[in-house]
């Protein structure tokens, strides 16, 4: 490993590091990833009433020793991520190369800092050169498998809340580019992610005005309803 590749690893830490201690705790963190990893005695008994995290046993076995020894503190949960996720990087490029390794700088610092409970995911998408079957760990961990048969309603749920597609979507992106650089056209592989790389700048700038225009609607809903009111009130 060359000084140069050191030198970005340690800055995408740094800035990592940076912005999980600056800014707030992601919500979903305390008021759904938490309590779904606090109460493991109920995850291989269904119950309705449960807020059950719809992620495999795979990544429960991850998470769980992690959040615990921070004492379920958000901030120390991706923290810790970020630092397991640096050692990583220095082993991607070692394994798969420069295109793999820049691919994942940037899918993972934005799964780490927007969705950091994928960032197992992607670890078991990279260790596929030890093995192919970690492929095959890496959806099984994603999906509720291992957890009763019910939980797999909150998985459809999941996938169409919000821009959660976009997670899954990085993921699934992360996995093909793993998959081509081992397996299947590892010649053409930078055009292959400068090909994915353009599809998802289209998706971002898509989603980035979808959700421009929704506030501006809501904003302009909200100027009619206090319009409504003055007048009401004036008469």
């Amino acid at each position: 490993m060359n000084w140069e590749i050191l030198a970005t690893i340690i800055g995408v830490t740094v800035f990592r590091l940076v912005w999980i201690v600056r800014r707030p705790v992601h919500r979903d963190i305390t008021s759904y990833i938490f309590p779904g990893l606090r109460n493991l005695r109920r995850i291989v008994k269904y119950a309705p009433d449960f807020s059950y995290v719809p992620y495999g046993l795979i990544w429960y076995g991850v998470n769980v020793p992690i959040v615990r020894l921070g004492r379920y503190n958000g901030r120390f949960w991706m923290g810790a991520l970020a630092l397991i996720d640096a050692v990583f990087l220095g082993y991607i490029f070692q394994a798969l190369g420069l295109t793999v390794f820049f691919s994942y700088v940037l899918i993972g610092t934005f799964q780490l800092l927007r969705a950091p409970w994928n960032a197992s995911i992607n670890w078991l998408i990279m260790l596929a050169p030890i093995s192919w079957i970690f492929l095959l760990l890496a959806p099984i961990a994603k999906f509720p498998v291992g957890l009763p048969v019910q939980v797999w309603k909150y998985t459809g749920r999941a996938v169409g809340h919000q821009h959660n597609y976009i997670y899954f979507g990085l993921l699934g992106t992360l996995w093909l580019i793993v998959f081509n650089h081992l397996y299947l056209l590892p010649s053409v592989e930078n055009w292959i992610v400068i090909g994915l790389g353009v599809i998802w700048c289209f998706i971002f700038a898509y989603t980035f005005f979808e959700r421009r225009a929704r506030m501006r609607k809501s904003v302009g809903k909200a100027s009619v309803q206090i319009s409504l009111l003055e007048r009401t009130n004036a008469e």
